[in-house]
């Protein structure tokens, strides 16, 4: 008869050491000068949170609306952003060393010190940024001249797909539907557009539309306009944010649908399962999306009032998944999200939104 013996014992404080630093050290970016600054919040601190603690050792790293840079513990807690004043004495500033350092990142303090150490390392940056300076290419860039490995989408796709219009021509060129749409440039002095300039937009736009900033994400600043005098009162809250404004006409009865896409390990381009968000009002705006549900009922703007609490909006909404569609309307949706992926050259695992009319 075999004899088997069992050997168990604890591992040594020297071989805990050892395994800690054979782990993957993940820098998660989070925060931003966009106007998605919280929502970005969200989406760092729900990835932290995702990450396998047993094979890499995260962190957060948080760009104030300043642009300054900051590491601690307390950043792990929703309910420490917006840091206080009294919060920052224990966080610690830091700045990215810009010279390559062997593919890893390295903070240094801008004063002080780690606990004694000079510098934090990381091997890969998460970047959880929603809109400008974040996911707009420019961070992309950064890693791209440091040599450390980042996730999402590479410089120039996400240059791309942050700007709504280039994005539309490209897919239009794919043979993708799209609808047509009116660049606004915003005015060379104040807000409004003067009568002739209001005019010459609104020659051949198609009422009611849906107005929105050319380059800003979760729906900050999106109205739906019923003639010139509505398009007119809406307009300074776009160029606000951005530089330009764009109007595409209403779809009635909308429907969204969402998709996420990656390249798998041959090759070959992977769709997820068709989301397929059940929206309370006919425009899925930022209040519905993101401060809507859970007990916080006091998000307006661009912010989440009460950011420590339970996850709101979209994050709380019923969905449906891999809804029955007709006339090949799930076969169109992935053909759709595999072409603009190839056009962009997409890395990463990005989520494609299509807008429908129902019936």
């Amino acid at each position: 008869m075999a004899i088997c013996l069992l050997v168990v014992r604890n591992l040594t404080e020297s071989e805990h050491l050892m395994k800690q630093v054979m782990k993957q050290r993940v820098a998660v970016f989070v925060g931003g000068r966009s106007p998605e600054h919280d929502v970005s919040i969200a989406t760092g601190l729900q990835a932290l949170a995702a990450i396998d603690a047993e094979r890499f050792d995260a962190f957060v790293v948080y760009v104030d609306v300043s642009g300054k840079w900051w590491v601690g513990e307390e950043l792990k807690d929703r309910a420490n952003y917006l840091p206080s004043l009294a919060l920052q004495n224990s966080l610690v500033q830091v700045r990215l060393d810009v010279a390559p350092s062997g593919g890893k990142g390295v903070l240094r303090a801008v004063r002080g010190f780690f606990g004694g150490r000079a510098n934090v390392e990381f091997d890969v940056a998460l970047l959880a940024f929603h809109g400008l300076e974040g996911e707009n290419g420019g961070f992309q860039g950064l890693f791209e001249t440091i040599g450390v490995p980042y996730t999402g989408m590479r410089v120039m796709a996400s240059a791309i797909a942050m700007d709504k219009i280039v994005t539309k021509n490209i897919a239009a060129q794919r043979g993708i539907p799209v609808l047509s749409s009116v660049t606004i440039p915003k005015p060379e002095q104040g807000l409004l557009l003067s009568d002739d300039e209001l005019n010459k937009v609104c020659e051949g736009m198609i009422f009611p539309c849906c107005v929105k900033p050319r380059y800003l994400g979760s729906s900050i600043g999106v109205s739906k306009v019923n003639n010139a005098e509505e398009l007119n009162s809406v307009l300074p809250d776009v160029f606000k944010y951005d530089r330009y404004a764009m109007a595409e006409p209403f779809v009635d009865n909308l429907v969204e649908y969402n998709v996420s896409v990656r390249r798998g390990s041959k090759g070959n381009i992977v769709t997820s399962a068709i989301e397929r968000p059940k929206m309370v009002d006919e425009l899925l705006d930022f209040k519905q999306k993101y401060c809507s549900g859970g007990d916080n009922k006091t998000g307006t703007g661009t912010g989440i009032k009460n950011i420590g609490e339970s996850m709101e909006g979209l994050l709380a909404l019923t969905r449906e998944l891999n809804p029955e569609l007709a006339d090949n309307g799930s076969e169109n949706i992935r053909k759709w999200t595999k072409a603009i992926f190839m056009a962009l050259e997409g890395t990463g695992c990005p989520r494609i939104d299509f807008l429908s009319n129902e019936k």
